[in-house]
């Protein structure tokens, strides 16, 4: 059974699912923030975010093989809780934990406890008014089994743009590299971005393989850009954090922040969606490490035995 948690705040308010511990709704007053497109809608990504080719990866001398999950692409996608009953275990008006284990399925024999805390709190900023606040997401991992586990953490909100289409919404995405992916969005090479040669305002139209088409180092907008992307490198502020901004076509500005465990940012304009979903809104997804991270072997976290990985993650309207 699906149960659907409604937290309030002055005038935000937030709606999360026990099924994959996901988040369907923020909104600040009448304004959405977070919308519902039928696409991993606001899940949580564990013990994996994004795709693992093959579903075959090789750790700690062993080789591994995940169901296939996404069969046109033969890839396992968004690892194994998005679908999963989440428990509550603490709830208020305004924040709620959740809850789940991960016991040896097949493919991925660990044993890991998740817990995800979601709060509307309170802005920090100097003057903000009092019945404006942010989303704030703790995540914890622990492994409670006796071998050390490969891990990486994802959470796939999807983005109000302030319009009925993202084409007319402005993005930043600071970011030093761009993944540059095969036919099937699994990376083939990083490629990092030239620090002088931000996107021309006369640029030609959008190609896949154009690395100027992905540099959204600096606010512009999307227009009819496609972008089912993974960034690396994030830039950061001095307190450590890397943030995404959204500016919307109503002059509304959506930050979504992460923390220093977070290695990439996935963004996903919806093209691939059926046509009442298509490009109505932009996944901008933090990760904790890039697209087919179990295959390469590299980039993802080890979790010990009895050891944990917290990250904390924001979404905020200005």
């Amino acid at each position: 059974m699906t149960d659907l948690i409604e937290l309030t705040l002055g005038d935000d308010n937030a709606v999360v699912s026990t099924r994959g511990a996901a988040l369907l709704h923020y909104a600040v007053g009448d304004r959405p923030v977070v919308a519902q497109m039928s696409a991993f809608d606001g899940a949580v990504l564990a013990p994996w975010p994004n795709r693992i080719a093959d579903g075959r990866y090789d750790f700690n001398g062993r080789s591994h093989q995940l169901p296939i999950t996404e069969t046109s692409r033969s890839t396992s996608l968004h690892g194994l809780v998005a679908e999963t009953h989440w428990a509550v275990s603490e709830r208020g008006d305004a924040s709620v934990t959740l809850t789940t284990d991960i016991t040896d399925p097949p493919g991925y024999p660990f044993t890991l406890s998740l817990k995800v805390t979601y709060s509307l709190v309170p802005r920090d900023d100097a003057g903000e008014p009092a019945d404006s606040g942010e989303l704030r997401v703790l995540a914890l991992a622990r492994n409670i089994g006796l071998e050390p586990a490969p891990f990486g953490f994802g959470f796939h909100p999807w983005i109000h743009p302030g319009a009925e289409s993202v084409d007319r919404a402005q993005l930043l995405v600071p970011a030093e590299t761009w993944f540059e992916t095969d036919n099937r969005l699994l990376p083939r090479a990083m490629k990092p971005f030239d620090t002088g040669s931000f996107i021309p305002t006369d640029h030609g139209p959008d190609e896949a393989s154009c690395l100027l088409c992905k540099d959204f180092r600096a606010l512009r907008t999307l227009g009819p850009t496609v972008l089912d992307d993974a960034f690396g490198v994030p830039q950061r502020d001095d307190d450590g954090w890397s943030r995404v901004r959204l500016r919307g076509a109503d002059d509304k500005a959506v930050t979504i922040g992460m923390d220093e465990s977070f290695r990439a940012w996935q963004i996903c304009t919806g093209d691939d969606l059926d046509h009442d979903h298509r490009r109505r809104a932009i996944a901008i997804e933090p990760m904790t490490c890039p697209p087919n991270a179990f295959a390469t072997g590299s980039d993802h976290d080890v979790i010990a035995p009895e050891g944990e990985l917290s990250v904390e993650w924001t979404i905020a309207l200005s």
